[in-house]
């Protein structure tokens, strides 16, 4: 401390010497000593959850770039791959299994042959992504529309018009949908948010508060389908198909669920926002106001603009409606449903009734159909399928609900006393079409709006400026599609070494036997803890869904199930951990009102958010599975393999 004295002391007489005058802001001994006693008070004082921040922020700096963490994952698994391919492991003998399996061999994936292959389906793999096509073609109009400033005037305007009794939750409200437009809530919603707060004569980070709870903590609370949704269900679907490669995953496979969400996150950032964290800003004094922004009003062209562009989305929505209306519509699957995206049921080209004895008795045969390619013909007596008596096979289902399609089957059957055998193979029935056209709908509804509101705005001059809109939303991508590369690498290398596999098997074996919730409040814990470190969702759900998926599927836990338990906790730790990429935008904003404001600051106001969010909407997944409400379209909560 003597020494920090003297170094003070000859600074001031080297100044004094100069005849400089002293900058304001360098401290004299006295105060340089109690700064220094004050901030070693200040360390002494810290709650044992601020270290535990403090610890995860120095973690989290250490961690290298998400790229540079999947490629460490690609060499782990070549090292992995090396020992383990050394021994053969058991199995699990498991019907849900595809294919049962009684021992695991690991493929060693430093073999020449291994990286030859590798080689050979490099750039397969990448192209071939799922989450790759579905989040750029729905980034193109998108970025249109929020080139053209369609996104904006409609955030604003519902802002605008909102009472001040209603601020609250119509800013979480506003800062949910924002999630449809990329970057939209953190970099327009939470400081518009705080200007409506100040206005209305609130405290602003009261609403800075607010918008971040909406925009980021309840990040998977959404009930307008947004490129989130395909991208998850991809990964979702990849890891499924380490045991079932069959197994689909409907984009809107949590529709429902999220959309849900959204009443309890509104109702619970408002009670959170003005009864304990409102209250709590009362000894946070607002600073000068002369550097508080300020955020245009819309004009009246602006305004006539958006109008105009709602009024399109509103005619698309509605001949969209027109379209599916008809039973025979080309939106429908050949069942008529709206909804399939991989069917169970499978076209057998035959009607079939079962006798007193169980005997499947063929009624009807179409033409060219299933079982008329495989000889059947009418009167014939189906007796087994597959070496199995008809009961034994169907076990209560339906024939065309016991198949599986493009599959074949040998099926023996008797035609007038004559034991016969064939092959018989099901046609599989293609999903509804309006499933698969999800990703390229977000497209038009936002890609048309947007292109009208941008010419009568005065925004779009000529077609270049919409190709720039295009344009810019594809650069803000340029390092996701470099992250894919690798994550498409990295589940390549991880799937064909079964390294994947083995971990699901023996991770089952373990869950064996415990309850379906804590399996569920595990999965959602798991993925809040890994949050603090990693933010990206779609990063942490390529390394985690390999393993989730397929290891809750031999347990009996849907592949939905489990997505819906990740999002939870994905969405839950975002608001308090310092690693994620806006919070120092958040703490800047903070500062233009309280110069004070720092990462402890939002922390402590982000953190009842997140602890209230992370248990009731577990407690609500909870709730909603034991009610048996569907957490979305093709979602169940069991999983049963298709014989």
């Amino acid at each position: 401390m003597e020494a920090i004295r003297k170094l003070v002391r000859i600074f001031q007489e080297s100044c004094l010497r100069k005849g400089k005058r002293l900058p304001a802001h360098a401290p004299t001994t006295e105060s340089s000593m109690s700064k220094t006693q004050k901030s070693e008070a200040e360390k002494k004082s810290k709650s044992l959850f601020i270290r535990f921040l403090d610890a995860v922020e120095w973690v989290g700096n250490k961690l290298p770039d998400p790229v540079v963490l999947f490629v460490i994952g690609i060499l782990a698994i070549w090292v992995l791959s090396f020992f383990l391919s050394k021994q053969d492991f058991v199995g699990l003998n498991d019907p849900r299994a595809l294919p049962a399996v009684e021992t695991i061999k690991v493929k060693n994936m430093l073999s020449l042959d291994a990286f030859a292959s590798l080689l050979k389906n490099m750039v397969k793999e990448y192209t071939s992504f799922a989450p790759l096509g579905v989040v750029l073609v729905a980034l193109l109009g998108v970025g249109v529309a929020e080139h053209a400033g369609f996104i904006n005037a409609v955030l604003k305007s519902l802002l605008d018009y909102t009472p001040r009794i209603m601020l609250t939750p119509m800013v979480i409200f506003v800062a949910i949908i924002s999630h449809t437009a990329a970057d939209a809530g953190y970099v327009l919603v939470i400081p518009l948010a705080a200007l409506m707060f100040h206005a209305a004569g609130r405290h602003p980070l009261a609403g800075i508060a607010a918008a971040f709870a909406g925009v980021s903590g309840g990040f998977s609370a959404n009930f307008i389908p947004s490129g989130i949704d395909p991208l998850l269900s991809g990964l979702t679907e990849v890891g499924a198909g380490l045991v079932d490669t069959n197994r689909a995953v409907n984009p809107l496979c949590n529709w429902y669920f999220t959309g849900i969400s959204s009443f309890l996150i509104i109702s619970l950032g408002w009670i959170i926002t003005d009864r304990f964290i409102e209250p709590k800003l009362a000894s946070s004094p607002v600073d000068s106001d002369s550097e508080i922004p300020k955020i245009d009003a819309l004009t009246t062209r602006e305004r006539i603009a958006m109008l105009c562009g709602l009024a399109v989305m509103a005619v698309g929505v509605v001949l969209l409606t027109l379209w599916t209306l008809p039973v025979n519509s080309s939106l429908r699957d050949k069942l008529g449903s709206l909804t399939s995206n991989r069917n169970t049921e499978t076209e057998i080209g035959c009607k079939v009734e079962a006798n007193a004895e169980g005997i499947l008795i063929v009624k009807e045969l179409v033409v060219k159909g299933p079982a008329a390619k495989a000889g059947l013909q009418v009167g014939d007596e189906i007796v087994k399928i597959s070496g199995k008596p008809i009961k034994d096979f169907l076990k209560g289902k339906e024939l065309n609900k016991s198949l599986k399609g493009d599959a074949p089957y040998l099926i023996e059957y008797q035609r007038q006393a004559e034991t016969k055998h064939s092959v018989f193979t099901p046609a599989a029935i293609e999903g509804a079409p309006l499933m698969g056209s999800i990703v390229p709908l977000i497209f038009i509804l936002f890609l048309i709006p947007g292109i009208v509101h941008g010419y009568v705005a005065g925004r779009f001059k000529t077609h270049r400026d919409v190709v720039k809109g295009m344009s810019k939303s594809m650069e803000s991508m340029a390092y996701y599609m470099v992250l894919v590369f690798f994550v498409a690498l990295f589940i390549y290398v991880f799937n064909t070494s079964n390294i994947g596999l083995l971990l699901a098997v023996k991770g089952a074996s373990y869950l064996e036997g415990k309850p379906v919730f804590v399996i569920i409040i595990g999965i959602v814990m798991i993925t809040a803890f890994v949050n603090l470190f990693i933010g990206s969702a779609s990063a942490k759900w390529a390394m985690l869904a390999p393993i989730f998926v397929p290891m809750l599927m031999l347990v009996g836990v849907s592949p939905e199930f489990a997505q819906a338990a990740y999002r939870v906790g994905d969405s839950s730790t975002n608001i308090i951990t310092p690693l994620l990429p806006y919070f120092p935008l958040v703490v800047i904003y903070g500062q233009r009102y309280v110069k004070g404001t720092g990462i402890g600051t939002v922390t402590s106001m982000m953190l009842p958010y997140s602890i209230a969010f992370l248990i009731c909407w577990t407690l609500f997944l909870l709730l909603f599975w034991q009610l048996g409400f569907p957490l979305g379209i093709d979602a169940s909560y069991v999983y049963e393999k298709a014989e």
